[in-house]
């Protein structure tokens, strides 16, 4: 993950931890991630898993974009491609790029996901209920594990599920799986103008 993005992730999760008037070790209890990983990431020092932003986000009741938010709001904004948020966890061969514009209280978020062969992306906590999820493969085949369903989604298949079970998506294949997440909080949501 380069090191603006870091910084980014960082900046945003001290922020809004003080903004939820959170210590770190409040943080700590409701997400299930150490005082100490919490700690480093703040610091910018560490590598931090599509698994540990999950819990993070939502113990701030926030999406994982949030943490990776690097512009303001505005009634009018076209997201260039240099300039959209990008989560690489090399470890995994997991790569999320925001692709709509990432600021708080949006609504809705959509994001450009590529997985490597063999790769998970690790278990992303229940969101609340009425947050929903739209998956669309564009290359490759996926496993969804959705609580205790588990559902293939193949090239040009679309699906829908409510996301407030864990959630884990898997590459069992030798190809890479690219896909297009839609991620609609929208119940959530308030104007931003």
């Amino acid at each position: 993950m380069a090191a603006d993005k870091k910084n980014h992730i960082a900046e945003n999760l001290r922020a809004l931890r003080t903004f939820k008037k959170y210590s770190m070790m409040t943080l700590a209890k409701y997400s299930g991630v150490s005082k100490a990983m919490i700690s480093k990431i703040e610091r910018g020092d560490g590598g931090v898993s599509a698994e540990v932003l999950g819990k993070l986000a939502e113990a701030l009741d926030v999406g994982i974009s949030d943490l990776m938010a690097s512009c303001e709001p505005s009634a009018v904004l076209l997201q260039s491609f240099d300039t959209q948020a990008v989560f690489d966890d090399q470890k995994i061969g997991f790569t999320r790029r925001a692709l709509s514009p990432v600021f708080p209280n949006r609504g809705i978020d959509i994001v450009h996901n590529i997985l490597q062969p063999g790769g998970k992306t690790g278990v992303f906590p229940a969101h609340k209920r009425g947050i929903h999820e739209y998956l669309v493969v564009l290359e490759g085949t996926l496993v969804a594990e959705l609580g205790d369903k588990v559902v293939t989604v193949d090239k040009g298949d679309c699906l829908f599920f409510d996301a407030h079970v864990e959630h884990q998506l898997i590459n069992e294949a030798s190809t890479p799986v690219i896909w297009i997440l839609v991620v609609d909080a929208s119940k959530y949501a308030r104007s931003i103008s």
